[in-house]
């Protein structure tokens, strides 16, 4: 039998009066006779299913609700739903040759890693140093570059010229003020001609990126200053990746490489096939960072004090209390043994941004690190938005009429045709 719901309710409900002087609520109930017979008939219908079932289906066809879908399929002829039945078998089909793909995809991806492992150690040596590239290795540009090259050089040539007319004496003074900042600026930064390599290249690209502001906190800063290399290896059994981020020798902590390791699965689930979306981290294991004591940045002391309830003495405590910081990246919350122990809504969330994250690092930072050292990598996604709102911009402010190229659909007038 239907659930008569909010429906039943709703229709069997007594209508209310108005205030005195009041327009009424609903139309007036019939008296007398004629009011019993209908209320005996409307108790009647009512309590029939297949009345319920075809009001629901009529009411949800004329508000649009989404009930108005199920109903719908539940009313077609038995033949068709044979058929529709030989569609979502179909549709399985499909699911599990994307599934077929997504495998060979990471293998094929294991099959290039050697090959990708090896540009990161050439790009490894010449950030540490260790390799000085040749001239022709340092040309680089590209088309659209040069083009902004000579505009942009053009441009300056002539702001020098009307900078040195307008300041006139004054033009040795800026040059010697904007050598003086140069010269600090590169003090600042650690950067001169004698610089080695490129120091703090790891952290610079970290920090440029924007997803991942407010993960570095101050205290984090000393220690990714001696990150070296980040590095994704990938496995084919169990599937999933390990990010590496070798640090050099420091007062921190000993380990000289930590790691994060995510697990994937590419697999259809049988019970859910239709929620399929290629491969998907279902779980990540951080590793123990070896702390030198009195260093560890992920937990900090605080005081607090009690009050005896009886004495009424008064003592201080100390305890420690977790931190902000970026190392908690390699602490991240476990989940549960017990495949069905409900996982908290706060640690659901904190692994799917841990996830997302996971993923963005093996994906696009670490293949594009110098785009996001310059800064290129967040401008290009900026323009990237930029672009998609344009697009919007420009079908708002489409106008059909003054289209040269607009042609009406068959039997459509054109505007000005159009009856008023």
């Amino acid at each position: 039998m239907a659930d008569n719901g909010d429906i039943g309710t709703s229709v069997d409900a007594p209508q209310k009066k108005g205030r005195k002087g009041g327009r009424q609520n609903g139309p007036p109930a019939p008296a007398g006779a004629e009011g019993e017979a209908m209320s005996k008939l409307t108790d009647q219908l009512m309590g029939n299913p297949a009345f319920m079932d075809a009001l629901k289906a009529q009411l949800g066809g004329q508000l649009g609700g989404a009930g108005d879908k199920a109903e719908f399929y539940r009313s077609l002829p038995k033949q068709c739903k044979k058929r529709v039945g030989a569609l979502k078998n179909i549709q399985l089909e499909n699911q599990e040759l994307e599934c077929r793909f997504h495998k060979e995809l990471h293998e094929l991806e294991c099959k290039f890693e050697s090959q990708f492992l090896a540009l990161c150690d050439r790009r490894k040596a010449i950030v540490a140093g260790e390799y000085e590239p040749a001239e022709e290795e340092c040309d680089f540009s590209l088309a659209e570059d040069d083009d902004e090259d000579e505009e942009g050089e053009g441009e300056k040539e002539e702001e020098k010229k009307e900078e040195g007319e307008k300041n006139g004496a004054n033009g040795d003074a800026d040059k010697l003020a904007d050598s003086v900042a140069a010269k600090v600026s590169l003090k600042d930064s650690e950067y001169d001609e004698s610089t080695k390599g490129l120091p703090q290249f790891w952290l610079t690209a970290l920090q440029n990126v924007n997803s991942m502001e407010g993960m570095i906190e101050e205290q984090d800063v000393p220690i990714l200053k001696h990150l070296q290399d980040v590095t994704c290896t990938l496995q084919l059994e169990p599937v999933g990746f390990i990010l590496n981020f070798h640090f050099a020798e420091n007062e921190f902590f000993t380990n000289r490489v930590l790691t994060k390791k995510y697990l994937m699965k590419i697999e259809v689930d049988r019970e859910d096939p239709w929620n399929f979306d290629g491969s998907e981290i279902f779980k990540c294991e951080g590793c123990t960072i070896d702390w030198v004591k009195g260093k560890d940045v992920t937990v900090k002391t605080i005081k607090k004090k009690q009050k005896n309830k009886k004495g009424g003495q008064v003592r201080t405590i100390t305890k420690q209390v977790k931190a902000e910081s970026f190392f908690n990246f390699f602490n991240p919350p476990q989940l549960p043994e017990d495949g069905d122990e409900e996982v908290s809504e706060e640690v659901a969330q904190e692994l799917a941004q841990d996830f997302e994250l996971g993923l963005f690092m093996k994906e696009t930072f670490v293949p594009k690190a110098v785009l996001y050292f310059t800064g290129e990598a967040d401008e290009l996604d900026e323009e990237d938005e930029e672009e998609y709102e344009d697009d919007d911009d420009a079908e708002a402010d489409y106008d059909e009429e003054n289209d040269p190229d607009y042609k009406p659909a068959e039997g459509e007038q054109p505007q000005e045709c159009k009856q008023q």
